[in-house]
């Protein structure tokens, strides 16, 4: 439904991509070298390090000791295992359906072109301005009666991970501990950014087309909807070993799950009086 007033502003799409396949994949394994090629190092160094607001010399030491310190702690994990990406992503036919997103049966539509509801998310709309909402992305249900395709991705860096923090803190490494923590969930953005990046190229679209929305950000706001994604993507329980906690966030905790659209003039936004900074991590 839309608030009484909201229009949609999101003109189409100029295309849909052909995907490569519909239905889910298991990646279960990349390599640790080209994943954190893709690690956003003013996060990890700011965010998860520590680095804050530092500035001039005092940044740009603080930067050259962390340069090194992540070449060290890379090399340690690449040899002894404890940052493993791995994945599950799918390319689902969709329509949107008001501010709703429904997900049609991938295995359905590959056979026989039918949509047979699989799943439906909601959304919320910006009250005012250009009342955005997520599924305006997406081609609407009685358009020409064509599916678009959504990418959904969740990608973990295993549980060896938090073992590793977990021992790590045991031996009373706790500086040690911090930054591995640190480097794992940015290890972890890294492999969705990496995967991204991997869809982007198998749709055929550049590298600068389209937005990857996570659950818990203002666009996206609602965590519950983790269960949704796990029904979608059964791999993550049955070959990732991959869980939800009673409040929604993902078992290892260096996880993290999004749908990506490929509309060009997808960006991101804020709903109403919510705006979480960072909306870019998910």
């Amino acid at each position: 439904a839309r608030r009484a007033g909201a229009r949609k502003t999101v003109l189409a799409a100029p295309d849909i991509p052909r995907p490569p396949f519909w239905g889910s994949r298991v990646v279960r394994e990349m390599p640790l070298e080209i994943v954190l090629q893709h690690l956003h190092k003013p996060e990890l160094f700011r965010l998860s390090w520590g680095a804050k607001n530092t500035q001039g010399e005092e940044w740009r030491q603080l930067s050259a000791d962390f340069e090194e310190r992540l070449l060290r702690m890379a090399k340690d994990a690449k040899r002894h295992a404890t940052l493993q990406p791995q994945a599950v992503y799918a390319y689902l036919p969709v329509n949107s359906d008001g501010d709703q997103l429904i997900v049609w049966d991938a295995e359905v539509y590959a056979a026989t072109g039918e949509t047979r509801e699989a799943a439906r998310f909601s959304f919320p709309r910006q009250p005012d301005g250009e009342t955005l909402c997520i599924s305006d992305y997406f081609a609407p249900l009685n358009g020409d009666g064509r599916a678009d395709v959504m990418v959904l991705q969740t990608v973990t860096v295993g549980h060896v991970a938090t073992e590793e923090v977990e021992r790590l803190q045991a031996a009373n490494e706790y500086s040690e501990a911090y930054y591995f923590h640190g480097l794992a969930v940015q290890a972890a953005e890294a492999t969705a950014n990496y995967l991204t990046h991997i869809a982007q190229g198998q749709l055929g679209i550049p590298a600068n087309r389209g937005k990857r929305y996570s659950w818990g950000y203002p666009a996206c706001p609602e965590l519950a909807d983790h269960e949704i994604v796990l029904r979608l993507l059964p791999q993550l329980e049955s070959d990732l070993g991959m869980s939800l906690t009673e409040s929604w966030q993902w078992l290892p905790e260096q996880s993290t799950a999004a749908l990506f659209t490929h509309h060009p003039d997808a960006k991101y936004y804020s709903v109403g009086n919510i705006d979480r900074a960072g909306q870019i991590l998910g």
